[in-house]
C-alpha cells in the first residue's frame, strides 16, 4: 500500500511594514552600547572585589591556599582554578607548589612576585 503524502499548505506572508515594540528597544539599546568604549567605563565599585583580586590575596598568604579554597572563594570548578592559576604564570607572577604531609597541594605567590 503506497504512503500517502501530505499536502503542503502555504502559509501566510509576513507583514514587513510593521515593526514591533521590541524592535525599537533593541535598535535604542544597541546604540547606546555602540556609544560606549572600554575606555570610557567607570572602574568597578571599590567595595567589590575581583575573583582574580580574591585568588591572588589567598595565594600572597604565606601557607598559600589549597584547591579547595580557591574553589570556595570563587565558586568556580577546580579545572577553573587552575586555568586562574596558570593565566597568573603568564602574567609574570611566580606560583609555587607545595604539597604537606597528607598530599594536599598548597599554592602561593614566591615572595618576590
Amino acid at each position: 500500500m503506497p504512503k500517502s503524502r501530505k499536502t503542503q499548505t502555504a502559509k501566510p506572508a509576513r507583514k514587513s511594514g510593521r515593526k514591533s515594540a521590541n524592535s525599537a528597544k533593541r535598535q535604542q539599546w544597541a546604540t547606546k552600547a555602540a556609544s560606549r568604549s572600554r575606555k570610557a567605563r567607570a572602574p568597578a565599585a571599590r567595595g567589590r572585589t575581583s575573583k582574580k583580586a580574591a585568588i591572588v590575596a589567598l595565594l600572597g598568604r604565606p601557607d598559600g591556599a589549597a584547591i579547595g579554597d580557591l574553589t570556595k572563594a570563587t565558586g568556580w570548578q577546580v579545572h577553573s582554578v587552575r586555568a586562574a592559576l596558570t593565566g597568573l604564570r603568564k602574567d609574570g607572577k611566580e606560583v609555587l607548589r607545595d604539597r604537606d604531609a597528607a598530599g594536599v597541594t598548597y599554592y602561593r605567590l614566591a615572595a618576590n612576585a
